[in-house]
Protein backbone atom coordinates (compact mmCIF):
# COMPACT_ATOMS: atom_id res chain seq x y z
CA UNK A 1 0.00 0.00 0.00
CA UNK A 2 0.64 3.78 -0.63
CA UNK A 3 1.61 6.17 2.37
CA UNK A 4 1.15 10.08 1.36
CA UNK A 5 1.21 12.88 3.74
CA UNK A 6 -0.02 16.42 2.57
CA UNK A 7 0.94 19.32 4.54
CA UNK A 8 -2.97 21.03 4.09
CA UNK A 9 -4.35 20.31 7.60
CA UNK A 10 -7.65 18.28 7.01
CA UNK A 11 -6.33 16.22 4.10
CA UNK A 12 -4.27 12.98 4.02
CA UNK A 13 -4.85 11.69 0.45
CA UNK A 14 -3.66 7.59 0.44
CA UNK A 15 -3.04 6.23 4.03
CA UNK A 16 -0.87 7.53 6.77
CA UNK A 17 2.63 5.64 7.76
CA UNK A 18 6.45 6.31 7.95
CA UNK A 19 9.42 4.75 9.46
CA UNK A 20 8.69 6.51 13.19
CA UNK A 21 5.05 5.21 13.77
CA UNK A 22 4.72 3.13 16.88
CA UNK A 23 5.11 -0.12 15.48
CA UNK A 24 7.63 -3.00 15.86
CA UNK A 25 9.80 -2.97 12.47
CA UNK A 26 11.58 -5.64 12.84
CA UNK A 27 8.45 -8.09 13.74
CA UNK A 28 8.01 -10.75 10.65
CA UNK A 29 7.06 -14.21 10.19
CA UNK A 30 9.27 -16.35 7.70
CA UNK A 31 8.04 -18.19 5.33
CA UNK A 32 7.80 -22.17 6.17
CA UNK A 33 5.93 -24.97 5.09
CA UNK A 34 2.42 -25.10 6.11
CA UNK A 35 1.32 -28.33 3.96
CA UNK A 36 3.00 -30.93 1.78
CA UNK A 37 1.08 -33.73 -0.74
CA UNK A 38 1.72 -36.17 -3.03
CA UNK A 39 -1.23 -37.60 -4.97
CA UNK A 40 -2.99 -37.60 -8.58
CA UNK A 41 -4.33 -34.56 -8.68
CA UNK A 42 -3.88 -30.67 -8.16
CA UNK A 43 -5.37 -27.78 -6.89
CA UNK A 44 -7.16 -24.94 -7.76
CA UNK A 45 -8.09 -21.72 -5.86
CA UNK A 46 -10.57 -18.96 -5.60
CA UNK A 47 -10.15 -15.20 -4.05
CA UNK A 48 -12.16 -11.81 -3.14
CA UNK A 49 -11.15 -8.87 -2.04
CA UNK A 50 -13.24 -8.60 1.53
CA UNK A 51 -11.59 -4.80 1.95
CA UNK A 52 -13.99 -3.96 -1.24
CA UNK A 53 -17.12 -5.21 0.27
CA UNK A 54 -17.25 -4.94 4.19
CA UNK A 55 -15.90 -8.30 5.25
CA UNK A 56 -18.05 -10.21 2.66
CA UNK A 57 -18.31 -11.40 -0.52
CA UNK A 58 -18.03 -14.59 -3.10
CA UNK A 59 -15.50 -16.87 -3.96
CA UNK A 60 -15.95 -18.88 -6.86
CA UNK A 61 -14.01 -22.38 -7.44
CA UNK A 62 -14.12 -23.90 -11.01
CA UNK A 63 -11.54 -26.58 -12.93
CA UNK A 64 -12.25 -29.93 -10.42
CA UNK A 65 -12.52 -32.49 -12.72
CA UNK A 66 -16.19 -34.48 -12.48
CA UNK A 67 -15.54 -37.63 -9.97
CA UNK A 68 -12.33 -36.00 -7.99
CA UNK A 69 -11.85 -36.70 -4.51
CA UNK A 70 -11.85 -33.33 -2.25
CA UNK A 71 -8.77 -33.53 -0.17
CA UNK A 72 -8.16 -30.53 1.61
CA UNK A 73 -9.97 -27.11 1.54
CA UNK A 74 -7.86 -23.92 3.11
CA UNK A 75 -9.14 -20.41 3.51
CA UNK A 76 -6.77 -18.08 4.10
CA UNK A 77 -7.14 -14.40 5.08
CA UNK A 78 -5.48 -11.43 5.91
CA UNK A 79 -6.53 -8.97 8.99
CA UNK A 80 -5.05 -5.58 9.76
CA UNK A 81 -4.78 -6.79 13.23
CA UNK A 82 -4.79 -4.77 16.57
CA UNK A 83 -6.19 -8.25 18.59
CA UNK A 84 -5.26 -11.38 17.37
CA UNK A 85 -8.73 -12.33 16.74
CA UNK A 86 -10.53 -12.45 13.28
CA UNK A 87 -13.73 -14.68 12.28
CA UNK A 88 -16.67 -15.00 10.29
CA UNK A 89 -19.17 -17.10 8.01
CA UNK A 90 -18.05 -19.93 5.10
CA UNK A 91 -21.08 -20.56 3.41
CA UNK A 92 -23.39 -19.91 6.27
CA UNK A 93 -21.06 -21.79 8.93
CA UNK A 94 -19.27 -19.97 11.37
CA UNK A 95 -15.34 -19.87 11.55
CA UNK A 96 -12.79 -18.50 14.02
CA UNK A 97 -9.23 -18.16 12.75
CA UNK A 98 -5.92 -19.43 13.31
CA UNK A 99 -3.22 -17.10 13.32
CA UNK A 100 -0.26 -18.15 11.38
CA UNK A 101 1.78 -15.46 10.89
CA UNK A 102 2.21 -11.46 11.56
CA UNK A 103 4.68 -8.95 10.41
CA UNK A 104 5.30 -4.93 11.97
CA UNK A 105 2.31 -3.42 9.69
CA UNK A 106 0.57 -2.32 6.76
CA UNK A 107 0.54 1.47 7.13
CA UNK A 108 -2.72 1.35 8.10
CA UNK A 109 -2.03 2.56 11.74
CA UNK A 110 -2.34 -0.93 13.13
CA UNK A 111 -0.06 -2.29 15.58
CA UNK A 112 0.66 -5.40 12.90
CA UNK A 113 -1.41 -7.26 10.07
CA UNK A 114 -1.91 -10.87 10.57
CA UNK A 115 -2.24 -14.17 7.83
CA UNK A 116 -5.64 -16.36 9.59
CA UNK A 117 -6.78 -19.93 8.04
CA UNK A 118 -9.14 -22.29 8.73
CA UNK A 119 -9.28 -25.64 7.26
CA UNK A 120 -12.99 -25.80 5.66
CA UNK A 121 -12.94 -29.10 3.59
CA UNK A 122 -15.97 -30.14 5.72
CA UNK A 123 -17.73 -27.58 3.77
CA UNK A 124 -16.27 -27.48 0.17
CA UNK A 125 -18.01 -30.25 -2.03
CA UNK A 126 -16.36 -29.11 -5.52
CA UNK A 127 -16.72 -26.69 -8.36
CA UNK A 128 -19.21 -23.72 -7.10
CA UNK A 129 -19.41 -20.40 -5.56
CA UNK A 130 -18.91 -20.30 -1.67
CA UNK A 131 -20.02 -17.11 0.02
CA UNK A 132 -17.79 -15.19 2.99
CA UNK A 133 -19.59 -12.87 5.20
CA UNK A 134 -19.30 -11.07 8.44
CA UNK A 135 -15.51 -10.82 8.71
CA UNK A 136 -13.74 -7.40 9.98
CA UNK A 137 -14.52 -4.53 7.80
CA UNK A 138 -11.58 -1.81 6.56
CA UNK A 139 -12.51 1.62 6.43
CA UNK A 140 -10.72 4.24 5.05
CA UNK A 141 -9.00 4.86 8.34
CA UNK A 142 -7.01 3.81 11.05
CA UNK A 143 -8.83 0.61 12.34
CA UNK A 144 -8.12 -2.55 11.74
CA UNK A 145 -10.15 -5.27 9.29
CA UNK A 146 -9.79 -7.56 6.50
CA UNK A 147 -7.84 -7.23 3.22
CA UNK A 148 -8.83 -10.34 1.59
CA UNK A 149 -9.49 -13.97 1.36
CA UNK A 150 -8.66 -16.89 -0.74
CA UNK A 151 -9.81 -20.53 -0.78
CA UNK A 152 -7.44 -23.34 -1.80
CA UNK A 153 -9.02 -26.45 -2.71
CA UNK A 154 -6.72 -29.45 -3.29
CA UNK A 155 -8.39 -32.28 -5.16
CA UNK A 156 -7.65 -35.82 -6.37
CA UNK A 157 -8.29 -38.03 -9.56
CA UNK A 158 -6.68 -41.64 -10.78
CA UNK A 159 -6.35 -40.47 -14.34
CA UNK A 160 -4.13 -37.49 -13.28
CA UNK A 161 -0.26 -38.23 -13.07
CA UNK A 162 1.47 -38.10 -9.65
CA UNK A 163 1.71 -34.38 -8.55
CA UNK A 164 3.26 -32.82 -5.08
CA UNK A 165 1.78 -29.86 -4.20
CA UNK A 166 3.33 -27.38 -1.19
CA UNK A 167 2.10 -24.76 0.75
CA UNK A 168 4.26 -22.19 2.44
CA UNK A 169 3.15 -19.08 5.04
CA UNK A 170 4.62 -16.10 6.11
CA UNK A 171 4.15 -12.68 6.54
CA UNK A 172 6.73 -10.26 5.19
CA UNK A 173 5.79 -6.36 4.95
CA UNK A 174 8.19 -4.51 2.52
CA UNK A 175 10.14 -2.11 1.83
CA UNK A 176 12.83 -1.92 4.86
CA UNK A 177 11.99 1.81 5.69
CA UNK A 178 8.77 0.38 6.88
CA UNK A 179 9.64 -3.04 8.22
CA UNK A 180 13.07 -5.08 7.88
CA UNK A 181 12.86 -5.59 4.32
CA UNK A 182 12.82 -4.95 0.81
CA UNK A 183 13.82 -7.88 -0.44
CA UNK A 184 13.26 -11.08 0.84
CA UNK A 185 13.14 -15.01 -0.37
CA UNK A 186 12.09 -18.20 0.36
CA UNK A 187 12.20 -21.69 -0.78
CA UNK A 188 10.02 -24.53 -1.43
CA UNK A 189 11.12 -28.19 -0.64
CA UNK A 190 9.87 -31.78 0.15
CA UNK A 191 9.73 -32.52 -4.23
CA UNK A 192 11.28 -34.91 -6.53
CA UNK A 193 10.20 -33.18 -9.90
CA UNK A 194 9.89 -35.23 -12.66
CA UNK A 195 11.92 -35.50 -15.87
CA UNK A 196 11.08 -34.16 -17.53
CA UNK A 197 8.97 -31.54 -15.90
CA UNK A 198 4.75 -32.59 -17.37
CA UNK A 199 3.18 -30.13 -15.33
CA UNK A 200 3.68 -27.13 -12.89
CA UNK A 201 1.96 -23.95 -11.60
CA UNK A 202 2.07 -21.70 -8.38
CA UNK A 203 0.00 -19.24 -6.62
CA UNK A 204 1.37 -16.32 -4.65
CA UNK A 205 -1.01 -14.29 -2.50
CA UNK A 206 -0.06 -10.68 -1.50
CA UNK A 207 -1.73 -8.33 0.54
CA UNK A 208 -2.35 -4.21 0.52
CA UNK A 209 -1.52 -3.59 -3.25
CA UNK A 210 -2.89 -0.40 -4.00
CA UNK A 211 -3.38 1.19 -7.53
CA UNK A 212 -1.87 4.96 -7.45
CA UNK A 213 -0.21 4.70 -11.19
CA UNK A 214 3.23 3.47 -9.74
CA UNK A 215 5.96 2.38 -12.09
CA UNK A 216 6.82 -1.24 -12.63
CA UNK A 217 8.94 -1.26 -9.54
CA UNK A 218 7.34 -4.08 -7.39
CA UNK A 219 8.21 -7.75 -8.17
CA UNK A 220 7.92 -10.92 -7.52
CA UNK A 221 10.30 -13.94 -9.34
CA UNK A 222 10.24 -17.67 -8.99
CA UNK A 223 13.43 -19.62 -9.77
CA UNK A 224 14.77 -16.09 -10.99
CA UNK A 225 11.47 -15.63 -13.44
CA UNK A 226 9.75 -12.67 -13.18
CA UNK A 227 6.00 -13.22 -12.39
CA UNK A 228 4.75 -9.54 -11.90
CA UNK A 229 6.63 -6.20 -11.74
CA UNK A 230 3.29 -4.45 -10.69
CA UNK A 231 1.44 -4.92 -6.62
CA UNK A 232 -1.61 -2.76 -6.78
CA UNK A 233 -4.53 -4.68 -5.85
CA UNK A 234 -5.88 -5.03 -9.24
CA UNK A 235 -5.40 -9.28 -9.41
CA UNK A 236 -8.64 -9.32 -7.36
CA UNK A 237 -11.37 -7.31 -8.52
CA UNK A 238 -12.28 -4.51 -6.23
CA UNK A 239 -11.82 -0.91 -5.33
CA UNK A 240 -10.63 -1.13 -1.40
CA UNK A 241 -11.97 1.30 0.95
CA UNK A 242 -10.15 4.39 -0.13
CA UNK A 243 -11.20 3.23 -4.29
CA UNK A 244 -7.48 2.55 -5.14
CA UNK A 245 -7.05 -1.12 -5.09
CA UNK A 246 -8.38 -4.48 -3.63
CA UNK A 247 -5.76 -4.43 -1.00
CA UNK A 248 -5.33 -8.07 -1.80
CA UNK A 249 -3.56 -10.26 -5.30
CA UNK A 250 -3.79 -13.51 -6.42
CA UNK A 251 -0.92 -14.16 -8.59
CA UNK A 252 -0.74 -17.52 -10.57
CA UNK A 253 0.58 -19.21 -13.73
CA UNK A 254 2.20 -22.32 -15.11
CA UNK A 255 5.90 -22.45 -13.83
CA UNK A 256 6.48 -26.13 -16.05
CA UNK A 257 8.91 -23.96 -17.90
CA UNK A 258 10.67 -23.09 -14.63
CA UNK A 259 11.08 -25.73 -12.83
CA UNK A 260 13.93 -28.24 -14.39
CA UNK A 261 13.61 -31.98 -14.42
CA UNK A 262 15.05 -34.35 -10.68
CA UNK A 263 15.03 -31.05 -9.34
CA UNK A 264 14.06 -31.00 -5.31
CA UNK A 265 13.85 -26.85 -4.45
CA UNK A 266 12.35 -23.59 -5.89
CA UNK A 267 12.44 -20.58 -4.91
CA UNK A 268 10.14 -17.49 -5.10
CA UNK A 269 11.46 -13.52 -4.17
CA UNK A 270 10.31 -10.40 -3.49
CA UNK A 271 11.58 -6.93 -4.33
CA UNK A 272 10.21 -3.64 -3.23
CA UNK A 273 12.09 -1.09 -5.22
CA UNK A 274 9.77 1.40 -4.96
CA UNK A 275 10.85 2.16 -1.32
CA UNK A 276 7.30 4.01 -0.63
CA UNK A 277 4.69 1.77 -1.21
CA UNK A 278 3.40 -1.14 1.72
CA UNK A 279 2.76 -4.70 0.49
CA UNK A 280 3.27 -8.24 1.91
CA UNK A 281 3.10 -11.44 0.51
CA UNK A 282 1.61 -14.41 3.06
CA UNK A 283 0.91 -17.13 1.16
CA UNK A 284 2.77 -20.23 -2.19
CA UNK A 285 1.53 -22.75 -3.26
CA UNK A 286 3.46 -24.81 -5.93
CA UNK A 287 2.17 -27.82 -7.52
CA UNK A 288 5.03 -29.96 -9.75
CA UNK A 289 4.50 -33.85 -11.39
CA UNK A 290 6.82 -35.72 -9.48
CA UNK A 291 8.25 -39.11 -8.91
CA UNK A 292 7.91 -38.80 -5.08
CA UNK A 293 5.76 -41.76 -3.17
CA UNK A 294 1.93 -41.10 -3.03
CA UNK A 295 1.05 -39.71 0.12
CA UNK A 296 -2.82 -39.58 -0.76
CA UNK A 297 -3.93 -42.41 -2.53
CA UNK A 298 -7.44 -41.39 -4.05
CA UNK A 299 -10.19 -43.99 -5.46
CA UNK A 300 -12.69 -43.22 -7.88
CA UNK A 301 -15.78 -42.57 -6.60
CA UNK A 302 -18.86 -44.85 -6.37
CA UNK A 303 -21.92 -44.26 -8.08
CA UNK A 304 -25.23 -45.23 -6.53
CA UNK A 305 -26.42 -46.77 -10.11
CA UNK A 306 -23.12 -48.63 -10.55
CA UNK A 307 -24.21 -51.92 -9.30
CA UNK A 308 -26.77 -53.43 -7.57
CA UNK A 309 -24.54 -54.33 -4.16
CA UNK A 310 -23.96 -50.18 -3.78
CA UNK A 311 -26.28 -48.62 -1.33
CA UNK A 312 -26.58 -45.27 0.08
CA UNK A 313 -27.31 -44.26 3.59
CA UNK A 314 -28.28 -40.83 4.44
CA UNK A 315 -28.14 -38.82 7.90
CA UNK A 316 -28.17 -41.47 10.25
CA UNK A 317 -27.07 -40.32 13.95
CA UNK A 318 -25.17 -42.34 15.61
CA UNK A 319 -25.38 -46.49 14.60
CA UNK A 320 -25.30 -47.92 11.17
CA UNK A 321 -26.28 -52.19 11.94
CA UNK A 322 -24.82 -54.38 8.74
CA UNK A 323 -25.08 -58.25 8.76
CA UNK A 324 -23.32 -59.76 5.71
CA UNK A 325 -22.26 -62.63 4.03
CA UNK A 326 -19.94 -61.53 2.29
CA UNK A 327 -16.75 -58.97 2.91
CA UNK A 328 -17.80 -55.37 2.19
CA UNK A 329 -16.41 -51.70 1.91
CA UNK A 330 -17.64 -48.56 2.99
CA UNK A 331 -16.76 -44.92 1.60
CA UNK A 332 -17.64 -41.20 2.52
CA UNK A 333 -19.18 -38.92 -0.25
CA UNK A 334 -16.14 -38.26 -2.28
CA UNK A 335 -15.53 -41.98 -2.63
CA UNK A 336 -12.57 -42.10 -0.78
CA UNK A 337 -12.35 -45.87 0.72
CA UNK A 338 -13.37 -45.26 5.14
CA UNK A 339 -13.14 -48.83 5.90
CA UNK A 340 -13.46 -52.59 4.39
CA UNK A 341 -14.93 -55.13 6.67
CA UNK A 342 -14.90 -59.26 6.60
CA UNK A 343 -18.56 -60.83 6.71
CA UNK A 344 -20.17 -60.82 10.28
CA UNK A 345 -22.48 -58.57 12.13
CA UNK A 346 -20.80 -54.81 12.27
CA UNK A 347 -22.85 -52.11 15.17
CA UNK A 348 -20.60 -49.22 13.00
CA UNK A 349 -20.37 -45.72 14.62
CA UNK A 350 -20.63 -42.92 11.70
CA UNK A 351 -20.59 -39.50 11.70
CA UNK A 352 -23.56 -37.97 9.98
CA UNK A 353 -23.69 -37.92 6.14
CA UNK A 354 -23.95 -40.08 2.80
CA UNK A 355 -21.95 -43.14 2.64
CA UNK A 356 -21.74 -45.95 0.10
CA UNK A 357 -21.19 -49.86 0.89
CA UNK A 358 -20.35 -51.91 -1.66
CA UNK A 359 -20.75 -55.51 -1.50
CA UNK A 360 -18.45 -58.14 -2.67
CA UNK A 361 -20.29 -60.52 -4.29
CA UNK A 362 -24.66 -60.70 -5.09
CA UNK A 363 -25.53 -62.26 -1.78
CA UNK A 364 -28.23 -61.70 0.40
CA UNK A 365 -26.94 -59.22 2.69
CA UNK A 366 -29.30 -57.20 5.51
CA UNK A 367 -28.60 -53.30 6.23
CA UNK A 368 -30.95 -52.04 9.11
CA UNK A 369 -31.16 -48.23 10.10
Amino acid sequence: MIFLIISQIGSVAGNFCSGSSSHNKTLYTPFTQFYRVALRGNFVHGSVSLSSNSGNGNITISGIPNGANIVKAFLFWVDEDNDNVSGGNFNGNPISGIKIAEDCTSCWGTSRNALFYRDVTAFVTGNGTYSLSGFPPLACAFVDGSEGATLVVIWCHNSEPVRTITIYTGDVETPAIICTYSSYSWTHTGFTASNPVLDAKYLVLVGNGQNFGEPPNEYIYLNGNMITSVINGTTVPGFGPCGNGSLWDAFSGSATAWIAGNSTSATFSVNNVSAWDCWHPVVSVLSVTSSDPISYVCTTPVGVNESENVIMIKEFDKYLYINSKVPFKIFDVNGQLVKRFKEGEYKLLLRRGVYFIKYEGNVEKIVVK
